[in-house]
């Protein structure tokens, strides 16, 4: 039952421009293995004009892997390696469940990161995009995780996805994954 409400919830999103599937052109023996959307804020924030393109190019190869199934790290919030938040391909914040996620992307330009949650099991709905320059800590300008957490909540909660459709705990998010 879940399942047809999360995916007609979903395809509502979609047709109302509210997410965006994020599509990756594939190459021969690849296939869709993997689902992910972004909020349309994400999409036009990673643009060359807004990223710096080697930083732009990560990103891009690093949702295609995403889409078609390749490995990933995941470092959980019980990891007790201060160390692997550098490997990390997405990371679990330290947040009550459903699980909190960020995808962070290091200079050279700014600290990228891209917040979200999964929907389901190899379903992932990025919401949040936020940059961080050398010069932030100047104007003690600081980034919010809470703020991010509420505005991904607040998305799904008018996108009516219930919380009660998501995986509870990252193991159960994604499949392909080493979880650190």
């Amino acid at each position: 039952m879940y399942d047809e409400l999360r995916e007609g919830a979903i395809q509502r999103a979609v047709r109302s421009g509210a997410l965006v599937r994020h599509d990756v052109r594939l190459e021969r023996g690849e296939q869709h293995v993997r689902r992910l959307w972004l909020r349309p804020n994400v999409v036009g924030k990673l643009s060359p004009t807004d990223v710096d393109l080697d930083q732009l190019a990560r990103v891009n190869a690093a949702l295609k892997r995403f889409v078609v199934g390749g490995q990933f790290n995941i470092v959980s919030k019980a990891c007790a390696n201060p160390g692997a938040v550098g490997l990390a391909d997405i990371r679990e914040l330290k947040t009550d469940p459903p699980p909190f996620v960020e995808m962070r992307f290091k200079p050279p330009k700014h600290h990228l990161r891209i917040f979200g949650r999964f929907i389901s099991c190899d379903g992932l709905i990025l919401t949040s995009l936020a940059m961080k320059s050398s010069k932030d800590s100047e104007t003690n300008k600081s980034l919010s995780v809470g703020d991010e957490r509420k505005r991904c909540d607040d998305f799904f909660k008018i996108q009516q996805f219930d919380f009660d459709w998501l995986p509870t705990n990252i193991e159960t998010s994604v499949s392909n994954a080493k979880i650190i």
